[in-house]
């Protein structure tokens, strides 16, 4: 199994609900036993304000045993672009009589790209930390829950459309091999005035060879977040309905694709034991979030519930977060165990 001698963990949650705060207290509490890597994927990044330094795209050292990035989200873009391109050129280099620069264009404006981009910036830090084994733990804190969520779909939606794709070229192959044997000439094709000899066999042909190199990697990326043992996705809400009902939601999505979801921290949790002199102000917020606690009991009674209070100074710094982590003992512990 690609992912067996390191752990994942996905932070995912609504914008707002302090996600990036509880990723990055979660990944200081795991390299106090493990080297960890924590990465944001959000293209609001704060991480680096969190842990009062400034990050970049490249691994920077947090403290001991702690590495973290700043994912630059135009440089991604930008490779996964010249990736497409460089691929489309290479596998219809014999149609470069045709302007192919202009459909590439068109590529940076396609719904999906940004998507795409950051499940290629997962797949390229999995794939190095599989064949390097440089960090214990990758912690990812995630973009707000849509488009994590269209994210962590794109495997199983793209291992759908590769396997047909691999049958529909298979059966364009098996054509071109029967009209070869009925002619005993190899199969060819006239584009503007000019001819060129087209593949029949799988070996041959580019476009089913990038067919079966995309089919890996969907394979290998499915492989370690749907594998429990190596993969986990924490949920992070705040003792509102809103967010509560949203991560729900995520939940039935995660859970339909087979992704492991064992942990929902409720963060930012006004803890008050006498109410009788609280203004009334006070008192409704408190019977508001003693419902959305109920809610949380009800929709995630199968899951561990770590509930972290509402801090009177803001979690910023190593030491405030280094308190701030051991409210996530119990998930720690068992990540790094």
């Amino acid at each position: 199994m690609p992912g067996e001698n390191f752990k994942v963990v996905f932070f995912l949650g609504k914008g707002g609900v302090g996600k990036t705060t509880c990723a990055a207290a979660f990944a200081l509490g795991a390299s106090t036993a493990k080297k960890t890597l924590v990465v944001s994927l959000d293209p609001a990044h704060n991480l680096g304000d969190v842990f009062g330094m400034r990050l970049g795209d490249v691994p920077k050292r947090v403290a001991d045993n702690l590495y973290a990035i700043e994912v630059d989200f135009e440089k991604m873009i930008s490779r996964h672009l010249k990736s497409l391109t460089d691929k489309i050129k290479d596998i219809y280099g014999h149609l470069r009589v045709l302007n192919l620069d202009r459909y590439v264009d068109v590529l940076r404006h396609s719904p999906g790209i940004e998507e795409y981009a950051t499940l290629d910036k997962i797949m390229e830090i999995l794939k190095s930390n599989v064949e390097n084994r440089e960090y214990d733990i990758i912690v990812f804190d995630t973009p707000p829950t849509g488009l994590t969520l269209r994210i962590m779909a794109l495997p199983s939606i793209s291992a759908i459309w590769v396997e047909k794709l691999m049958k529909l070229r298979e059966a364009i192959l098996d054509r071109r091999r029967i009209i070869e044997e009925f002619t005993g000439e190899k199969t060819r094709a006239v584009i503007k005035g000019k001819e060129f000899e087209v593949p029949s066999d799988k070996e041959e042909d580019p476009i089913y060879k990038e067919l079966v190199r995309m089919k890996k990697e969907i394979d290998f990326i499915n492989s370690i977040i749907r594998d429990s043992k190596v993969s986990m996705t924490v949920l992070v809400v705040n003792p509102e309905a809103l967010p509560i009902f949203e991560a729900k939601r995520a939940l039935e999505f995660l859970s339909k694709l087979g992704i492991n979801v064992q942990y929902v921290i409720v963060n930012k949790v006004f803890e008050i034991r006498e109410t009788a002199t609280l203004p009334k102000e006070l008192s409704t917020k408190l019977a508001q979030e003693k419902e959305a606690l109920r809610l949380i009991n009800d929709y995630f009674k199968d899951k561990v519930v770590i509930k972290i209070p509402l801090l009177y100074e803001e979690p910023k710094g190593l030491d405030k977060l280094t308190s701030l982590s051991k409210y996530m003992n119990r998930l720690v512990n068992d990540v790094v165990a």
